[in-house]
């Protein structure tokens, strides 16, 4: 958003959070019951820790089960998350998180990553205000916060293979696509829900590109939209958590830019590069992009 000047980064503090996944709360409710035998409302806490699952519940009992298992099962993390390579955020000023906190003070201190000058301007204010006290991280802490980060790497790697390659390519992955998409409802959540869309007039709204009034709606729809975002997409999952109709979007979207990360080697969400757009002089739309924040490249309707 701050490379389309939708946001002003100067009056923004970044703070990320080092995270392995999360797992949708309709989906853990049905997995708790089923696989660990709990009501879902006696746990009190969960969480992720050294490829288990673990559930705490009232009575102060824990459970854990294995995450590949729960996975295998169809259950366990949101598939965006175990797609994902974004696992410690040092594009942000600060990452923080229990990564890399160990011995006495597992639990009870945070891990902090200063990643700009402004992350370490922040951290100098607060430690001055008293509001944080901070120690040099332990080197053996750092050894185990890298070792974990090349796992869950390591695990993005592994489900987006499986994922990508069960899309298929070509004409079968366009095909999965329109069948997958034929059960849209146009309730516009994926839209509303995307951190990327910012556009103040839709083009999916426009008539002359997308027939008004009609329930599934063309496929135009989707394709208008994977034309927009694909090369943008941070693999958030929203379009897909929302989706009243169960539809894979996230999976589809992450699927189009992965391609295009490969052939241009574009990351989005890490850096202030544009992405490069094809059919234009890439030194005049990177210029036009900065100076006016629009994706809009020919007015070809008038």
């Amino acid at each position: 958003l701050a490379k389309r000047n939708q946001v002003n980064l100067d009056n923004v503090l970044m703070i990320g959070v080092n995270c392995g996944g999360t797992v949708s709360p309709v989906l853990a409710r049905k997995m708790i019951r089923e696989k660990y035998g709990v009501d879902p409302d006696s746990v009190v806490k969960e969480e992720i820790d050294k490829g288990q699952f673990i559930i705490q519940t009232a009575d102060g009992q824990h459970k854990g089960i294995s995450m590949d298992e729960l996975e295998d099962e169809g259950f366990g993390r949101r598939g965006n998350c175990r797609r994902c390579k974004m696992k410690i955020p040092r594009q942000a000023d600060l990452a923080c998180g229990n990564w890399g906190v160990i011995g006495e003070k597992a639990g009870k201190a945070t891990f902090v990553e200063v990643c700009s000058e402004k992350g370490a301007n922040l951290l100098d204010d607060a430690v001055k205000a008293g509001a944080v006290a901070t120690e040099p991280a332990n080197p053996k802490g750092i050894e185990i916060r890298g070792k974990v980060e090349s796992a869950m790497l390591k695990l993005g790697d592994k489900w987006r293979a499986r994922y990508f390659e069960e899309l298929g390519e070509g004409k079968d992955r366009l095909q999965k696509i329109m069948n997958e998409t034929s059960r849209c409802i146009k309730c516009y959540q994926c839209i509303e829900n995307c951190p990327i869309c910012y556009c103040v007039e839709c083009s999916t709204k426009k008539s002359y590109l997308v027939e008004p009034g009609e329930v599934p709606p063309p496929f135009m729809f989707h394709l208008i939209r994977y034309a927009h975002i694909a090369d943008s997409c941070i693999n958030c999952g929203q379009c897909e958590e929302h989706c009243a109709m169960d539809i894979p979007n996230s999976l589809f979207m992450h699927a189009l830019q992965v391609n295009l990360q490969e052939m241009f080697g574009h990351t989005p969400g890490v850096d202030m590069e544009l992405p490069v757009l094809a059919l234009v002089e890439e030194r005049t739309e990177r210029k036009r992009l900065a100076d006016t924040g629009s994706d809009q490249i020919f007015n070809i309707f008038g």
